[in-house]
């Protein structure tokens, strides 16, 4: 059995941090695993923070789209070795509609409705994006012409989707991974040029890093925290929009909004967990639809949360 090495800290540290930031704590969690560097290091993370009873429940999900064959179920067999080894559960899930659109997109699909499925069991996804999957999303959509509101699509934590990693490179993850002898698997489709996104990372990125020193970290830093996700992010689309889209809009705003003003609260680490803060929302969202019920919420450190009237009011207990 593999065990957590120091080689791995700044890995750990990072992702401990931002479960604490988000008071995830003794969350139950499914770490998507495609077999990359990047996914790996995530589960091997993960699975110490499951022996550590940080998290208090581990599920390793992998999809197999079958897209190159033999390569494809190697990476399942690795994924599936390397859930043995850590002795934790390990789900496959392979595809069996046919692709009606382009590749991306029918895959996009997939993995939106495995991990709306996975939410729905109880467990927050946890997925290993980086700094320069910002970068090479935003430059895409900007030159889509997508508006610079709409344009950065991650956050750390969305109430259902959790990246620890955003603002680290990629560079970093397999640093950390080598030092600590770990394997991955490489996906051979990465190094073409089939997908947009693969010129944008192998092509543009270098030379606008070349041009401009750091490009790729200043566009992933200005987009990171400046927007909330999009709703409906686990929803594919199918040329209708529920209206529940619109409600799951509004608990997630409200859910960051309160999390943001609750770490101002605080000193700058809000403590009030995830539980507390859905409730709050709900609370809010009845308020909006006529409900003029007083409500009370009693937080950490002594303090009370006041719903009464036309605003929230934050006071400690006498």
């Amino acid at each position: 059995m593999v065990t957590y090495s120091n080689n791995l800290e700044g890995l750990w540290s990072l992702a401990r941090h931002k479960i604490r930031d988000f008071s995830l704590e003794n969350q139950r969690f499914a770490v998507g695993v495609s077999g990359g560097a990047d996914s790996i290091g995530l589960f091997h993370v993960f699975c110490d923070f499951l022996k550590k009873n940080i998290i208090s429940d581990l599920v390793i999900f992998h999809i197999n789209y079958g897209l190159r064959g033999e390569e494809s179920d190697g990476d399942e067999r690795f994924v599936r070795s390397q859930c043995e080894a850590q002795e934790v559960p390990f789900l496959l899930h392979k595809p069996t509609h046919p692709i009606t659109t382009s590749i991306q997109e029918t895959a996009r699909n997939v993995r939106l409705d495995l991990q709306a499925q996975l939410y729905k069991q109880g467990f927050l996804v946890a997925l290993a994006h980086n700094a320069d999957d910002i970068s090479e999303t935003v430059l895409m959509r900007l030159c889509r012409g997508t508006a610079p509101q709409q344009a950065a699509g991650m956050t750390y934590f969305n109430g259902q989707i959790f990246r620890p990693w955003l603002d680290i490179s990629r560079e970093t993850i397999r640093v950390a991974l080598s030092a600590a002898h770990l394997q991955w698997r490489e996906d051979s489709s990465n190094t073409t040029g089939l997908y947009t996104r693969n010129r944008i990372r192998n092509e543009v990125m270098p030379i606008l890093n070349e041009l401009f020193p750091g490009a790729s970290a200043r566009l992933s830093k200005s987009f990171l925290c400046d927007f909330v996700e999009p709703a409906g992010a686990l929803s594919p689309t199918t040329g209708k929009l529920p209206l529940s889209y619109f409600e799951d809009l509004a608990r997630r705003s409200i859910d960051a909004a309160l999390h943001s003003w609750f770490t101002e609260q605080y000193g700058g680490r809000s403590p009030v967990a995830r539980q507390v803060i859905e409730k709050i929302a709900q609370a809010l969202l009845e308020r909006f639809s006529g409900s003029r019920e007083a409500k009370e919420f009693h937080l950490p450190e002594g303090r009370i949360l006041k719903l009464t009237g036309a605003d929230l009011a934050l006071s400690h207990r006498n």
